[in-house]
């Protein structure tokens, strides 16, 4: 009987050491597509602009799927008054510019690389996000490229 609690409580310590990397794994951007609205809210306060005079910049990252930039796009739709969405894919994001006009009254400018210098007053950058954003708490961020 000691025999097999030994066997137990060694592979529950190795569970234990592996637990750490296992919760990176898990980690996934879209964790972070949910908390969009408020890190983007924190950095609009932190930066000190108004809701109203806020141009956001979106920079798409062509390794994600069209879908996942599209959400998080639809998430911050509701407080702009223009936004830039800088990619690559512009016939993906299209519907989604019909859409924001439609719904929202919402420009959506889609602008391809390249031309995202001095537009916009905060930028998101979604190419490294999960590098730069991989400590969310209630207190604060992590550091992001805005």
């Amino acid at each position: 009987m000691r025999f097999f609690q030994k066997i137990f409580s060694w592979f529950r310590k190795k569970e234990m050491l592996q637990e750490p990397k296992a919760a990176e794994e898990r980690r996934s951007f879209s964790m972070y597509m949910g908390m969009t609205p408020r890190i983007v809210t924190y950095f609009r306060r932190e930066k000190g602009i108004a809701r109203k005079d806020m141009e956001l910049v979106l920079i798409d990252d062509e390794d994600r799927p069209a879908y996942q930039i599209a959400q998080i796009a639809e998430y911050l739709m509701k407080d702009l008054n223009i936004f830039y969405l800088v990619t690559d894919r512009e016939d993906a994001f299209e519907e989604l510019a019909e859409e924001a006009m439609e719904e929202y009254g919402l420009l959506l400018v889609l602008l391809p690389k390249g031309g995202e210098a001095g537009l916009g007053n905060l930028v998101l950058d979604v190419r490294e996000w999960e590098k730069h954003l991989d400590i969310i708490s209630a207190v604060s961020y992590n550091t992001l490229t805005m």
